[in-house]
């Protein structure tokens, strides 16, 4: 075991009071950030304790464009987790501003004990950041007990060195499935802009008072508490101009998606998403909007250009073709949702393939033939 108490490195194994020596922290709890501005956000995983009550911390398997993925799960092993309140929340809201407190984000696992001892010991996987463009996402698992819960699942990205192997990974699917969940999307833009509030997931089935197809009102965002920063000099493999843009064009997507969700609600339409596995696969895939009173899904881009167009054709009928809902023979209808009409090669591609469209017209209203009309 490494004992130096001047520096931790990746694959070094310590007793959490050599952790905390060099990175600080409390000496117990999951989530343990140093007090005041800077310092650190010691992340502790055990994945004994995860297992039992539903949920993995690990690397995917999968990389995305960016580079690896480290999904850690939040604080809170009772009912539904929170940025509210104390308890779990406030490691969770500790995470959350990581960025903006000036913190590092240090993510270590439980391997063993000293032996002869019932003391811990950790090893170190490296420094850690909130993703860029979509921090945290929020999924429902079953507890310990049996009975569903939601939980916030991070998604971290290595800051300069990290030990990344296999018995760190998320286990794959044992098989393919698909479940209705409420609809949440955690975006940086979001994070950014809008006012926090809840951090648990909303109802699917509640009723928005309005009663127009006008444009609709801007909804708070529920996801959240504290406001996330990304670094002004990101570390990840994505230059400031290119995560600039991604972000605009999340942020249009998602206010689309967020805009007719509530006109949805509005006429009575009850929504969701599906949170789906894919057998041999460790990533959860979430589907766009789902209309479950008319068994419609619904894919969302921020622009109409060939390129969103296609992105959400492709993606649509990706996840169409996993979902099965019961007393529903046939699949979800596919339809791609966008801010304004595309050109007419657009439509023809999406017409071909029996992929339907809706679009935002120039006076605010939805337009398409799946958009359910005012009571």
């Amino acid at each position: 075991m490494t004992k130096s108490l001047d520096t931790i490195t990746p694959g070094d194994v310590h007793t959490r009071t050599e952790i905390r020596a060099v990175f600080g922290g409390g000496p117990q709890g999951g989530i343990c950030p140093t007090k005041g501005i800077g310092g650190n956000v010691s992340l502790y995983s055990d994945p004994s304790v995860g297992e039992k009550v539903g949920y993995y911390d690990g690397w995917l398997a999968e990389e995305d464009e960016v580079g690896p993925i480290f999904e850690y799960t939040g604080a809170g092993k009772v009912g539904n987790q929170s940025f509210e309140g104390n308890g779990g929340a406030v490691g969770n809201r500790a995470i959350l501003s990581h960025a903006e407190l000036g913190r590092t984000l240090r993510v270590f696992t439980q391997v063993g004990r000293v032996p002869g001892t019932d003391t811990r010991t950790h090893r170190y996987l490296g420094a850690f950041t909130l993703d860029a463009l979509q921090p945290y996402v929020w999924r429902r698992v079953h507890g310990e007990d049996g009975k569903i819960r939601d939980v916030i699942v991070f998604r971290l990205r290595p800051d300069g060195e990290f030990q990344r192997t296999e018995r760190d990974a998320i286990p794959p699917a044992e098989k393919t499935g698909s479940e209705l969940v409420s609809f949440e999307e955690v975006t940086t833009a979001m994070l950014h802009s809008d006012p926090a509030t809840s951090g648990t997931l909303g109802n699917p089935g509640k009723k928005s008072p309005s009663k127009t197809n006008r444009r609709p009102r801007k909804v708070p965002n529920k996801e959240t508490s504290g406001l996330f920063v990304v670094p002004e000099v990101p570390s990840i493999r994505m230059s400031l101009r290119a995560a600039t843009a991604a972000t605009v064009a999340v942020r249009h997507g998602v206010s689309l998606t967020h805009a007719y969700k509530n006109y949805l609600e509005s006429v009575g339409h009850e929504t969701g998403v599906f949170q789906i596995k894919v057998e041999g696969l460790t990533s959860t895939l979430r589907s766009g909007l789902y209309d479950a009173t008319d068994h419609v899904l619904y894919e969302a881009r921020g622009s109409s250009s060939r390129e969103d167009v296609r992105m959400a054709f492709s993606k649509v009928l990706d996840y169409n073709r996993y979902i099965e809902v019961e007393g529903r023979k046939a699949e979800p209808r596919p339809v791609v949702l966008l801010p304004a009409a595309p050109d007419p090669d657009m439509r023809s591609l999406l017409g071909r393939y029996g992929v339907g469209l809706v679009y935002r017209a120039e006076n605010g209203l939805f337009v398409g033939d799946t958009v359910p009309p005012l009571s």
